[in-house]
């Protein structure tokens, strides 16, 4: 499993999350990727042949999983790819985020039901979806998860964190929500760090990732970790992390081809 954290408050929206993929007995893995950047392209009826190359919003949405890396990343391929192509029909068309996140559901469900017949309900993830509505001028947060019965396993979507506040997911949730409880002044990147170091869910570890809406579009950052030290006056120890990447890795960009990533940073103080 893993731990992904939603927030919104008065700077925005995030989603936070941890970079360990676990395979059971067999161990895990520190480098899985959690947070995507996903683009939204609508189109209207085309009424000539140049309109079927003119988009009417061009956005880009967040995207973060949860559970099953199969499934997740199943899922998220599939997001990935219908999201440039939807195309309103009507002027009764849906465009809001409930709208688009209907059509995400079916390939949602279609992944999930076939995959759970053949891993049972370790094939199960959930989606978290969040994007610039166009009807409501906002950002919005959707929900893509299993709803467990006794003889069946359903598939829904529901919308989350309308106004501020925090949200847990993933095996990670329990320990979080404790850790938040005890000092609710904590930002999902101290409370990752926290759960991580901790060790206290063995499926949660690795580097953090965040991203994070600015404006109408969702942007992956790196983090900053400044490490304090424990009356949390002065800066132990500074580490540059983007997704599983550290510092000392991140300084291969210096040399050829002179490559580098553009995203930017977050930075969070660590208190022991």
């Amino acid at each position: 499993m893993t731990l992904v954290i939603a927030q919104r408050n008065d700077k925005g929206v995030s989603f936070s999350s941890d970079s360990r993929i676990s395979f059971g007995e067999a161990g895990f893995f520190d480098k899985g990727i959690k947070i995507f950047t996903v683009p939204f392209k609508l189109k209207g009826p085309a009424k000539s042949r140049d309109d079927f190359n003119k988009y009417e919003h061009e956005l880009i949405y967040g995207l973060a999983v949860v559970g099953s890396s199969i499934n997740a990343n199943t899922v998220k391929d599939s997001i990935a790819e219908i999201l440039p192509n939807v195309t309103y029909l009507t002027n009764m068309s849906d465009v809001s985020i409930i709208g688009i996140s209907s059509l995400v559901l079916k390939y949602y469900r279609e992944v999930s039901q076939e995959l759970t017949a053949v891993l049972g309900k370790t094939g199960l993830s959930e989606i978290l979806l969040g994007g610039y509505c166009i009807v409501e001028k906002r950002v919005r947060i959707v929900r893509f998860y299993p709803d467990i019965k006794e003889d069946q396993v359903d598939y829904q979507f529901e919308e989350i964190l309308p106004e501020h506040g925090m949200m847990f997911f993933g095996s990670g949730k329990a320990y979080a929500e404790q850790v938040f409880k005890e000092n609710e002044t904590l930002d999902p990147l101290q409370i990752l760090k926290k759960v991580i170091e901790s060790k206290a869910d063995a499926a949660v570890g690795g580097n953090m990732q965040r991203g994070n809406f600015y404006g109408e579009n969702f942007e992956i950052s790196g983090v900053v970790e400044d490490q304090l030290d424990e009356k949390g006056n002065s800066i132990k120890k500074t580490n540059y992390r983007r997704a599983f990447l550290v510092e000392n890795e991140i300084e291969e960009f210096k040399k050829p081809p002179y490559l580098a990533l553009t995203y930017g940073y977050t930075s969070v103080k660590l208190i022991p």
